[in-house]
């Protein structure tokens, strides 16, 4: 399996492609860095400005377009504390995450006929079931973020981000309304997770 890992640092981006085998450990297959000096765009209020969103958007963007280039069959991302501790960190990712954008994008690198595929963490549509999904997710990301990094708060955008996501129904009907067909949710783990395929039209 071909995976991207994306690691957003304070001062480079880094898109890692890497060849992952079960039992054994993951090859390098291509490698992608651009300047990005987040710490260099934090202002007196401790946000990170316009120019400092700007740049890792474009990154960001680029990124995907090389691993989808590259046959990345998912990405995993990781931010530096530059942005996960800054006043405006929701501000920021919220942008860099614009679902709509993504998908426009994911179908402008595919041709006609192209597949999607997509693995990703889903958000539980009944209150309680999604709390305590949250609730897990905050205490196990804090606990591999600590054991890991010595960080615990190294994947706390994982239920962050879910708050903010539509479903996977309605990333479903988003790909239907932007020129993908045949679209299937297939769901992982009793719906926690969910498979995305469509066709590009």
């Amino acid at each position: 399996m071909r995976v991207g890992v994306l690691d957003i640092g304070s001062n480079t981006g880094h898109l890692l492609v890497v060849d992952a085998h079960g039992g054994a450990a993951p090859l390098p297959a291509y490698s992608f860095k651009q300047p990005l000096r987040l710490a260099e765009h934090l202002d007196e209020a401790g946000e990170v400005s316009q120019t400092g969103i700007d740049a890792l958007t474009s990154f960001t963007a680029q990124a995907l377009v090389i691993a989808e280039d590259k046959g990345c069959e998912d990405i995993l991302g990781f931010a530096t504390s530059a942005v996960r501790d800054a006043g405006n960190s929701d501000d920021v990712l919220e942008h860099v995450q614009d679902l709509d954008r993504a998908l426009d994008e994911i179908r402008r690198v595919l041709s006609p006929g192209g597949q999607l595929l997509s693995l990703d963490f889903n958000r539980p549509s009944g209150a309680m079931l999604r709390a305590a999904y949250l609730a897990y997710l905050n205490v196990v990301g804090a606990s591999l973020g600590w054991a890991l990094h010595r960080d615990p708060d190294t994947y706390r955008y994982i239920p962050a981000s879910i708050r903010r996501y539509p479903g996977a129904e309605g990333v479903a009907r988003l790909l239907e309304g932007r020129g993908f067909s045949q679209v299937d949710v297939y769901p992982v783990l009793g719906g926690l997770m969910t498979i995305h395929h469509a066709i590009r039209r």
